[in-house]
């Protein structure tokens, strides 16, 4: 009886604390992981994403644990804070509602120290967080890795990625070599396989959802044609004709997060913000508010495309091309969760549109052409002509703008003014120059949006400069 949580082998305790958070059947995944993961197997387990992969490796995690022993029995490595801080929740739920004192603990690097530590001295049985602080703290000897019988590589394909998997071996080589490894992702392509195959005993098994495919069906797929400068005018569009209430915003340079986001709240939008080199306590706070329906829009990097389990999200929308098919799975996969409809819209240059195609061939998807039509998303059949003005127009105006400056244009396609543009710069324009670059009179032209940004890169410009001092 392999479709009952008791059937595969869970006790009551934990069949008891599912039921108190209304799970009362489990999912494939968990039908063909669970008993594989008890029996003591290195697995690799591939599913759509909202397919319940996390409880699949939680609940033999603690269906395994030894509760005579304090110490450290598992750890659950995860590449992005956000994602770690969601299955740290999800263990606290379990052990509160199972009543097994499992002791839990989150460790990752964006937090202080001192405080882990002290969490630490309770000797919690289950450690979940990032690679670096995890390692840091295994080799201050302040986690038992000899005590350590399974290790769980959440979004492994990510994990495992060349900036990150030798932190992720010398993890694993801390622990003794009869311990237990697991990877999940959505996406398991044949490198990642390779890799694990490296880590892993000969014994492993693979495993892979037969039901629904690798993007959940209830996503629709749209892609709107647009020019450069008015990708953010599209972006208004959607948002004020579809206005969801949950809909997050994808783009690939994380540092046009803070300037995007100050645009969407200038035109009377709630949004924030989630990127990597974002304070521990703002992605704390716009995850939260996101959740919790105070933020209508979460504009993020790829971070926050990776396992993030938010209820009531309805749109994606892409600002930015995704850079590689599995990036778009992801992305997509954070709507049309749990069996519930979604819509995934892409904005797209007309040169961009051959990505659009490569997403199709990759994952079998079927691509929509959209416009916004007096608020509505309607079916388009514009191409690059009706897009881009003739050759001639361009250059005759190469200043004007629809929405934002041309110089903002260039910032978020993260370009470089073009030389003959600056050549061609009429001498009015030519003042005398300011303190930080530009002129008086170009700054003045500048847009309040362009100024943050071009503070903001010069900004960066400057602290990497100062690095290398």
């Amino acid at each position: 009886m392999k479709d009952t949580f008791e059937g595969l082998g869970l006790s009551a305790a934990l069949v008891e604390g599912l039921q108190k958070q209304g799970i009362t059947q489990p999912t494939e995944i968990q039908q063909k992981m669970i008993p594989e993961i008890l029996a003591g197997r290195d697995v690799i387990g591939r599913s759509e994403t909202g397919s319940g992969k996390t409880l699949a490796y939680l609940l033999p995690i603690f269906e395994g644990l030894d509760m005579t022993v304090r110490g450290t029995q598992a750890i659950i490595l995860t590449p992005t804070h956000e994602l770690a801080a969601q299955v740290f929740r999800q263990a606290q739920l379990l052990e509160e509602n199972s009543g097994i004192a499992a002791g839990s603990v989150l460790l990752i690097g964006a937090a202080g120290i001192g405080r882990q530590l002290e969490k630490l001295k309770a000797k919690p049985r289950i450690v979940i967080g990032s690679t670096g602080r995890i390692l840091d703290l295994i080799r201050r000897k302040k986690i038992q890795a000899h005590l350590v019988k399974t290790i769980v590589l959440d979004e492994g394909d990510r994990l495992l990625e060349d900036g990150n998997i030798a932190d992720v071996e010398a993890v694993i080589h801390t622990t003794l070599r009869q311990r237990q490894l697991v990877l999940l992702s959505a996406s398991v392509g044949g490198e990642t396989k390779a890799r694990a195959a490296g880590l892993m005993k000969e014994t492993a098994v693979t495993i892979e959802a037969e039901k629904g495919g690798i993007v959940p069906k209830g996503i629709s797929h749209y892609y709107i044609l647009s020019a450069p400068r008015e990708k953010f005018v599209n972006l208004r569009k959607i948002l004020a004709g579809e206005k969801p209430e949950k809909a997050m915003v994808f783009l690939n340079n994380p540092e046009n997060i803070e300037v995007t986001v100050d645009k969407l709240c200038y035109h009377g939008i709630k949004a924030a913000g989630i990127y990597g080199q974002a304070g521990k306590l703002d992605r704390k706070n716009a995850m939260e508010g996101f959740r919790e329906g105070r933020i209508h829009v979460l504009v993020a990097s790829d971070i926050g495309s990776r396992g993030l389990d938010i209820e009531g999200v309805t749109h994606i929308i892409n600002l930015d091309v995704p850079e590689e098919p599995t990036h778009y799975l992801h992305r997509a996969g954070r709507c049309g969760r749990k069996g519930t409809e979604g819509i995934a819209i892409t904005i797209v240059t007309p040169y961009e549109r051959k990505w659009v195609h490569k997403y199709e061939k990759a994952w079998g998807l079927h691509f929509q052409q959209k416009e916004m039509s007096y608020g509505k998303l309607v079916d388009s059949s514009k191409t690059k002509k009706d897009i881009l003005p003739p050759r001639k127009q361009r250059a005759e105006e190469p200043h004007k703008t629809a929405d934002v400056t041309a110089w903002e244009e260039a910032f978020f396609a993260g370009e470089e003014t073009p030389r003959k543009k600056r050549q061609e710069t009429p001498k009015s324009l030519k003042k005398t120059k300011q303190k930080g670059g530009g002129t008086q009179e170009e700054t003045e032209n500048l847009g309040f949006f362009a100024r943050k940004a071009k503070k903001l890169a010069e900004k960066e410009a400057n602290r990497q400069k100062n690095q290398k001092k």
